[in-house]
């Protein structure tokens, strides 16, 4: 009797968590409980389930509760995080471990009769387990809604934007914002344009006036977009001025003009650095194409160097997923295991982390407003930032990142050289905050950066701490810069 008691309680409380129409699983659940109750009686045993089996038949129980009615759209991006690179089989596997194991091998065992079979492993440049488990868990950040957005992991940033140019048709043809990472227009200047990728800076702030730009290379009598491909790349926040872009505006008026001119091969590509998942999603707001540099947010240690794309399941995305496996496999810019591995496990808390340094960089942005050293600051939370209303719309937080400029160069670099708590180094999306003075690290003939700007990437530091560093630095500067 106590046995019956104890399996009507057992299938009351699973039956509770099953939609009271879904009389197919509840009778299906019933049989199972039967039969593994049938089973331990039939060996002569006590009243009551051992603890094992109760272990056992719970586990089975949900496996099968389970089965139809869950996925992982139904979890919280948090909580897909914190998952980020562990086995979905890891409840299933006795001993299993959660850390997934670094694969470091780089060549596979062949089959004796030469088939390696359909997903077979071969060579760790064409497909890496560890590499694998990061394109997959970020992909899935990406796309949302339960799917998986293709995604390709190179062994840095840069190597990310070159593999990106490389697999569009020729010839290419770049729209840059006017404030961009250095690095990409440089890169562009000393390697590619010898290639055949052009580029030209515009106004990405300005919705009216990328969509008169993207029109006029179109209706052009050299439309480089029947022939190659016109790349329309956003990067929202900006390096360093933090301006925002509208993707979502930009990338609809894209989507137009594809569907007006059918032969025209135009892309959109969002570089969301110091935007990550947690706070942006381009791909859900239009975008063909995600880059990161996820040697800053997503490793968010300061000891990863690695890039990656993501594509879009529109018809563009996939396209471009395609060609990108290509270049990324022949050309072999692959991330490493170990910095994949690294960045599997900074991906685990990107989201407690990124949260913390946007509740710091408010308050660091809101100190150094009312500042009277501080000429301007930029950081798209103050609601006085002239695109505060776009950021509000596309951004769940402001980010990490803020930049502000004093009255001259050389009180910039004053300020960087009193700081204490605060470190002066390049790079952003660790733990620890950073200033740097972006100007003088810049290209001369093709500086973005105010020559008085500073640029912060706030780190886990309390606040106060960090405030009272940025103070004390200041003031030195100004007796400094007014003897």
């Amino acid at each position: 009797m106590m046995l019956q008691r104890s399996s009507r309680r057992l299938l009351h409380i699973t039956s509770s968590k099953i939609a009271l129409n879904n009389n197919s699983r509840l009778v299906f659940l019933h049989h199972v409980v039967n039969r593994q109750l049938n089973s331990s009686s039939g060996k002569g045993g006590g009243d009551e389930l051992s603890p094992a089996e109760a272990g056992r038949l719970g586990y089975q129980l949900r496996k099968n509760l389970d089965k139809n009615s869950w996925n992982e759209s139904s979890l919280s991006l948090s909580t897909l995080l914190s998952h980020a690179g562990l086995s979905s089989s890891s409840n299933e596997n006795n001993n299993a471990p959660l850390s997934p194991p670094i694969e470091l091998a780089t060549t596979y065992v062949r089959p004796a009769d030469g088939n390696y079979g359909e997903g077979g492993l071969i060579y760790s440049r064409s497909c890496n387990p560890t590499r694998k488990l990061l394109e997959t868990a970020i992909g899935k950040l990406e796309a949302g809604h339960g799917q998986t957005a293709p995604t390709f992991a190179f062994s840095s940033g840069m190597a990310a934007v070159a593999s990106l140019l490389l697999a569009q048709k020729s010839p290419v043809k770049v729209l840059l914002p006017e404030d961009v990472y250095h690095g990409v227009p440089t890169q562009l200047h000393v390697c590619l344009n010898d290639h055949g990728i052009l580029h030209e800076s515009v106004n990405m702030t300005n919705v009216h006036d990328i969509r008169q730009t993207i029109e006029h290379h179109l209706e052009s009598k050299h439309n480089i977009a029947d022939d190659g491909t016109l790349v329309v790349w956003m990067e929202t926040p900006s390096n360093p001025l933090c301006q925002v872009t509208d993707i979502q505006s930009i990338c609809e008026f894209v989507n137009d003009m594809r569907s007006q001119k059918q032969n025209s091969n135009i892309i959109t590509v969002v570089d969301s650095t110091w935007a990550p998942p947690v706070i942006t999603r381009p791909l859900l707001l239009g975008a063909d194409s995600v880059i990161h540099s996820g040697t800053k947010y997503l490793g968010g240690h300061s000891d990863v160097l690695l890039g990656t794309i993501s594509c879009s399941p529109n018809k563009t995305g996939k396209s471009i997923a395609q060609r990108l496996k290509s270049v990324q496999t022949s050309i072999g810019a692959v991330a490493s295991p170990l910095e994949c591995w690294l960045t599997l496990r900074g991906l685990r808390s990107l989201h407690v982390r990124v949260e913390r340094q946007c509740q710091t960089a408010m308050k660091l942005a809101t100190y150094l407003d009312g500042h009277e050293h501080i000429v301007q600051v930029h950081y798209p939370g103050l609601e006085s930032h002239p695109h505060h209303a776009t950021a509000k719309h596309q951004m769940t937080m402001y980010g990490g990142m803020l930049s502000f400029e004093v009255k001259s160069e050389s009180m910039a670099m004053a300020v960087a050289g009193a700081v204490n708590t605060i470190r002066r180094a390049t790079s952003l999306g660790g733990t620890e905050t950073l200033i740097e003075h972006r100007a003088s690290i810049e290209p001369p003939e093709r500086r973005t950066s105010p020559p008085g700007l500073l640029r912060m990437s706030v780190g886990l530091e309390d606040a106060d701490d960090l405030i009272h560093d940025l103070k004390a630095a200041l003031d030195i500067a100004s007796q400094i810069c007014h003897k």
